[in-house]
């Protein structure tokens, strides 16, 4: 049976493995003060173009999206979401756990805007409300699309303009800088966001997220933070050893992303040519596709895959591409169906 459920279903990228049976008999400090997590931060730093940037090794994306949403922030300050946002709807209530409130913004195929941002903040005018002081983009969004470097601009001088954070999520930033409809970079993403983080359980590491922090009002008393809401690792160096395996080469951290987009880019144009109808765009490793109740019981049998939703009275189904996908899986999968 053909596995498109996710896109962290593999243990790791091989070399990391190797990387860490290399260090096997080590003995390293720990909370990431070991020589691996200092060499990572260098090499992410050097990767992005920026020294000026802190560099924090956390364990998974909830962590990262809860520090990420907290930092710099009050208790009568809110964040602005799509109302597709990964915080709203996928972390159980933690941000909210924070004592911070999700302001939700409709969003068109899972974007926010410069003009949708204004619109809502606009609305926040007396003191029965919360007070916007953050915004939440994911990139890639829930729905597989990514936002292009001019929308990226537009939304962080509105939020420059009017005193507000904008945190950028990315789990599955590697997918959207390995997409051919990217028109950025590595070097570009210091400077369009106040605060982000690069995936790795979604880009073939076997967990964690290295958070980047831009703003200076937002690196004050950081690790304190993370100790308190839970996401620093006593076994810090191997988080290290991973960052600093998949970086060594600055062109193997997408490496992979890479090959899931092509993989992902086959999938969707034949199932196009098919004459089968996408929920969404498709601009990165997620395809969305709507089936009728026939379709999706055929397509039960022959893959595992999640069903996100409704349209047209159909079903909305999400395949999703990794490193690992081959060629001969997707044409095996388009011959069955």
């Amino acid at each position: 049976m053909y596995f498109f459920v996710n896109d962290y279903n593999s243990i790791c990228y091989p070399q990391i493995l190797d990387a860490l049976k290399e260090a096997i008999d080590e003995k390293n400090p720990g909370y990431g003060t070991d020589p691996h997590s200092e060499n990572a931060r260098k090499l992410i730093k050097k990767a992005l173009g920026d020294e000026n940037v802190d560099i924090y090794l956390l364990p998974g994306g909830t962590g990262a999206n809860i520090i990420g949403a907290a930092a710099g922030m009050r208790q009568q300050d809110s964040i602005l979401s799509a109302n597709t946002g990964h915080i709203e709807g996928h972390e159980a209530g933690s941000i909210e756990a924070t004592g911070l409130k999700i302001e939700l913004i409709e969003a068109e195929n899972g974007k926010l805007t410069k003009d949708s941002i204004k619109k809502s903040y606009q609305t926040f005018t007396t003191e029965y409300m919360t007070v916007p002081k953050k915004v939440y983009i994911s990139n890639t969004t829930e729905l597989g699309t990514l936002y292009k470097k001019k929308e990226l601009e537009e939304i962080y001088a509105y939020c420059r303009a009017n005193d507000l954070y904008l945190f950028i999520d990315g789990a599955r930033m590697a997918a959207a800088l390995a997409s051919e409809k990217c028109d950025y970079d590595l070097k570009d993403l210091t400077k369009l966001c106040d605060i982000f983080y690069l995936g790795g359980t979604k880009a073939g590491l076997l967990f964690g997220e290295a958070l980047v922090v831009v703003n200076n009002e937002l690196k004050k008393d950081m690790n304190n933070l993370i100790k308190q809401k839970g996401t620093m690792l006593a076994k810090g160096f191997i988080s290290g050893i991973m960052w600093e395996t998949v970086f060594k080469d600055q062109d193997f951290y997408l490496k992979g992303s890479k090959k899931a987009y092509q993989m992902a880019k086959i999938l969707a144009d034949c199932l196009d040519k098919k004459g089968y109808k996408l929920a969404y765009p498709f601009e990165s490793n997620q395809i969305f596709v709507i089936l009728d109740d026939n379709q999706l019981e055929k397509w039960q049998k022959i893959a595992q895959f999640e069903i996100t939703g409704e349209k047209e009275d159909k079903k909305i189904i999400r395949l999703v591409t990794t490193f690992r996908t081959k060629e001969e899986e997707i044409k095996g999968f388009l011959e069955e169906i």
